[in-house]
């Protein structure tokens, strides 16, 4: 099976629980929403060449050749190989054989939209990270369509025993009112699923909006952290 892949590269993981691991990345092209703060647009697109570290490759690749290059990549501190894009969901098929083909543990980094795809790889992933879009991200025009599907996907991968945790990017217009029903969303699975406030890059918000964010989440969740990106 191949797949268009933008680039495969070792660094530290930037956002979320795990921020300062260090990771191989394989960042896949292609992605069904778009977020205003996006900052990996150039992957939303097939493109013709993989860049892998400090060389490229014509796409597509098969998992044969991705694998090569993650474990040419992996060094003694590295822990996972991240999965991210672009949306990597859009190919689990690939994402399946990817996993049969290796014991590392396998990070998911996810918009979360499309469940049918997280039924089907949810049990080679070790840890999802799963996006929350709000309003104001006008991810897309079916807003509470997407709310469900990223619910669904975070039900999905708890359920199948997936360390799964969900991610909101705060704005500057982001509000109690624009963020209740995903922490009431994620409550009705596990009040214990870790949400993540993480602050839009660059960082123009007030420290008071994001403490009453969190305020308003610690009455429902039990583990709330605001963890700007790295």
């Amino acid at each position: 099976m191949n797949a268009n892949i933008y680039e495969i590269f070792n660094s530290i993981q930037g956002e979320g629980i795990y921020a300062g691991v260090r990771q191989v990345f394989v960042r896949f092209c292609g992605c069904q929403l778009n977020c205003g703060y996006c900052d990996t647009q150039e992957a939303q697109s097939p493109v013709d060449r993989c860049r892998i570290h400090d060389r490229h490759i014509n796409n597509p690749l098969n998992v044969n050749m991705v694998i090569d290059a993650i474990n040419g990549l992996f060094t003694p501190s590295t822990r996972h190989i991240s999965l991210t894009g672009g949306e990597p969901l859009l190919h689990p098929g690939f994402i399946k054989e990817l996993a049969g083909c290796t014991s590392r543990p396998m990070y998911l980094e996810t918009n979360a939209g499309i469940p049918d795809a997280a039924r089907m790889v949810a049990d080679v992933i070790d840890i999802a990270a799963c996006d929350i879009k709000l309003p104001e991200h006008r991810s897309t025009d079916e807003y509470e369509h997407l709310l469900d599907y990223e619910l669904e996907t975070i039900r999905i991968f708890h359920s199948r025993g997936v360390e799964t945790f969900a991610k909101i990017i705060v704005l500057r217009e982001t509000t109690i009112e624009s963020v209740k029903m995903a922490i009431f969303g994620i409550k009705s699975i596990d009040s214990e699923i870790p949400l993540i406030l993480q602050p839009a890059t660059p960082m123009d918000i007030d420290m008071g909006q994001l403490l009453d964010l969190m305020d308003f989440a610690g009455m429902h969740l039990s583990d709330i952290r605001i963890i700007p990106q790295m």
